[in-house]
């Protein structure tokens, strides 16, 4: 701005330290359930869902690798096709839709009595998105 013209004012109302400890805390509290439920991820898996070491491991894997790439995926779908505000509009709903869906799914202790416990599975990686 070599000619003198006086810079522009920025609006007070937008952005500034409230934003970023707003972001600072959501990346942190982001973390701490993702550590939280990777750590005891694998003891329910061996545990009540009766699986290998192994096979519990590799899913294990699989979610924390969904886990890592799903955000470049949203991140591509609100820029370039949905806009910020409805792709978080999108996921929020569609977060709180799966989560109210664990409630149906049945027991974590599998039986031959009862149904799979794959739904319970399957909001786990939805959740994760």
């Amino acid at each position: 701005m070599e000619s003198g013209e006086p810079l522009p004012r920025r609006d007070g109302r937008r952005g500034g330290w409230r934003a970023a400890l707003f972001i600072v805390a959501v990346g942190f509290l982001e973390r701490i359930g993702f550590t939280g439920v990777g750590g005891n991820l694998i003891t329910y898996l061996t545990g009540p869902l009766g699986m290998s070491t192994a096979a519990a491991a590799a899913g294990v894997n699989a979610w924390s690798g969904t886990v890592l790439v799903l955000p470049l995926v949203g991140a591509l779908a609100a820029d370039s096709r949905l806009g910020r505000y409805r792709a978080v509009l999108i996921a929020g709903v569609l977060y709180l839709l799966v989560s109210a869906s664990t409630n149906f799914a049945p027991s974590p202790v599998p039986s031959i009595f009862r149904a799979s416990s794959m739904p319970r599975l399957d909001s786990l990686a939805i959740i994760a998105r």
